[in-house]
């Protein structure tokens, strides 16, 4: 997966969700090199300007509003900033990015609609991802002293009973930088704070697909690997190990992944509940599927790997609305 970068006409604005440590200290004689950032904030449902906004960087004095082309300009140094926004009817937002030259980082925000936000002690958090908006599902939120709780399919995550001035809240996704923000609690008052995440250059461990079955190559299977199309591969090694006591169980460590048992049958879906497809050597294994296998009917020493894909990242000819996962055997891979 790429690290998420705008390349723009004057330079670069790479995105990073890594923790701000605000300006680079500079001596008091020492000249600095400043680089001119135009941020334009947007709707995020109607891709609408947004005016009147306020935002505030770390570790810099200013403050900029933006103006009716939803836009506002800065001049800084190159460096690690977060960035706060904040309109009446939005979530306040909070985002991190790196300035290596001048350019335009556009920003996207979420419309409240009808939250109730009168209940104290109250913090709602939504996670998307920075510069598109897109909600992310199955983030997980921690706070100090309590368990992490996942993002639904809407991106929200609540914590109620919450006391003090501040808390830091950590995110994390598979595919995204962990972020860990400070959030100043609203005294009296629900708190609503929208997280952005930038998707993260993740190095995973190196698998070797030997191009030795013709099957495999007219399914596309080389083509998405080759591309980094897999949000996860899993290997034999792995699927075997994890496979406590069944193939679905080795799905449980995934991220925004659960197992369901309806019956004897398992399903993997989303943490809402929303069914994810699968299919093995290309053909769907659901309850309409002529051959009746369910995924646990396959066993882990019979798959060669998996290509795991989360929901808007599903390959044309493998569909599924919340995900899929697509099992291949060692019989196709010409290594039963």
């Amino acid at each position: 997966m790429r690290a998420h970068t705008a390349v723009l006409a004057a330079g670069l604005v790479v995105l990073s969700a890594a923790s701000a440590r605000g300006l680079t200290a500079q001596e008091p004689d020492q000249e600095v090199d400043l680089v001119r950032v135009t941020l334009h904030l947007r709707n995020a449902d109607t891709n609408e300007s947004l005016m009147g906004a306020l935002i505030e960087l770390a570790g810099h004095s200013g403050r900029y509003v933006t103006g009716m082309n939803g836009r506002v300009s800065f001049e800084v140094p190159a460096g690690h900033y977060t960035v706060t926004a904040r309109k009446g009817g939005y979530a306040t937002l909070r985002g991190a990015f790196h300035v290596l030259g001048a350019g335009v980082l556009t920003v996207m925000m979420h419309e409240l609609g009808d939250l109730e936000t009168s209940v104290p002690g109250r913090l709602l958090l939504r996670v998307a991802e920075f510069g598109t908006g897109r909600l992310i599902e199955g983030a997980s939120v921690s706070i100090p002293g309590g368990p992490a709780r996942l993002t639904d399919g809407q991106g929200w995550v609540e914590f109620t009973g919450l006391s003090g001035p501040a808390a830091d809240v950590t995110v994390a996704m598979f595919g995204y930088e962990t972020r860990t923000e400070p959030i100043v609690l609203h005294e009296g008052r629900t708190t609503v704070v929208e997280v952005a995440m930038a998707i993260d250059a993740v190095v995973l461990a190196p698998i070797e697909v030997v191009a030795s079955s013709g099957f495999l190559e007219k399914q596309g299977v080389y083509w998405r690997i080759e591309r980094g199309w897999p949000d996860r591969l899993m290997t034999r090694e792995e699927l075997v190990e994890k496979a406590e006591p069944r193939l679905a169980d080795a799905f449980r460590s995934l991220a925004g992944i659960r197992v369901d048992y309806r019956g004897a049958l398992a399903a993997l879906t989303t943490h809402t509940g929303c069914p994810i497809a699968v299919y093995f050597d290309g053909q769907p294994l659901t309850d309409s599927n002529p051959v009746g296998l369910n995924i646990d009917d396959v066993l882990a020493e019979e798959v060669e790997f998996a290509e795991v894909y989360h929901r808007g990242r599903t390959p044309a000819r493998f569909p599924g609305p919340c995900g899929s996962v697509l099992l291949w055997s060692r019989e196709r891979a010409g290594r039963g």
